[in-house]
């Protein structure tokens, strides 16, 4: 792959946007670059961390695997995002597993490369700093959406924040495609499939989305926004579910 390419895909990398042109040419000369068919494991639980990933082009998610196969889905990274960059200060292993959500192109840059920038580059350490303040934050999101708010409510934030970030306005609302299968989905937002398929059924219903085929048109925005408020479940069918619990 062109250095070129390397170059564009780290200028987008909050860490590295501070740094100059020639910097950014000479952090790309240090990065290999790996490819990652859709489905294959990028990296295990477990495993050593020996470099910064950063996806160039794809889409990598990282999840927790319980032994009876059920997933929770912690993030799903594409282009310019780092993958699970936490092992690289800790000197831990990864804390969870990633794998392709589709064919994908990473860049590697060895531990040791990143490591001596961020030493010599406060701009850069600072970076660093405010993208796992962020992790953190998101991660406390994600706990409390988890374990207070019902399934209902999960499902209307995650049609919600797709619709902000990649909705087309148009005579009919807001549309957006939906790449994702109810079971990834269920995934993504800590339920199982049938109760995806239920709650989107009932939103169309009501009347607040349209679905036609992988497409979802949001028909009242100021609705769906009302579905996000959470509350503690109260029925049974919206009961937490557990890794251990799940069936995908």
């Amino acid at each position: 792959m062109a250095q070129l390419d390397a170059v564009a895909t780290l200028r987008r990398v909050p860490f590295f946007a501070v740094l100059r042109e020639e910097e950014l040419k000479s952090l790309a000369a240090h990065c290999g670059v790996r490819h990652v068919a859709k489905d294959e494991f990028l990296f295990a639980e477990g495993e050593p961390c020996e470099g910064l990933l950063v996806v160039q082009a794809g889409a990598i998610k990282l999840f927790k695997m319980a032994e009876n196969g059920g997933e929770q889905v912690l993030v799903i990274e594409r282009a310019g995002s780092t993958v699970a960059e936490l092992p690289l200060f800790d000197g831990g292993t990864f804390p969870a597993t990633a794998a392709a959500v589709e064919d994908s192109t990473l860049l590697y840059l060895p531990k040791r490369v990143f490591l001596d920038l961020c030493r010599r580059n406060s701009e850069v350490a600072f970076a660093v700093i405010r993208t796992l303040a962020w992790r953190f934050r998101y991660m406390t999101s994600l706990v409390e959406e988890l374990s207070l708010k019902e399934v209902s409510h999960r499902l209307a934030r995650f049609l919600r924040d797709r619709a902000l970030k990649a909705g087309v306005r148009s005579r009919r609302g807001i549309e957006f495609p939906l790449e994702e299968t109810n079971q990834q989905i269920a995934a993504e937002i800590g339920t199982v499939r049938d109760l995806v398929s239920r709650n989107l059924r009932r939103l169309v219903d009501r009347g607040i989305i349209k679905m036609e085929l992988r497409k979802v048109i949001v028909l009242d925005m100021a609705e769906l926004e009302a579905q996000v408020a959470g509350s503690k479940r109260a029925s049974s069918d919206t009961r937490p579910v557990t890794l251990s619990s799940a069936r995908f």
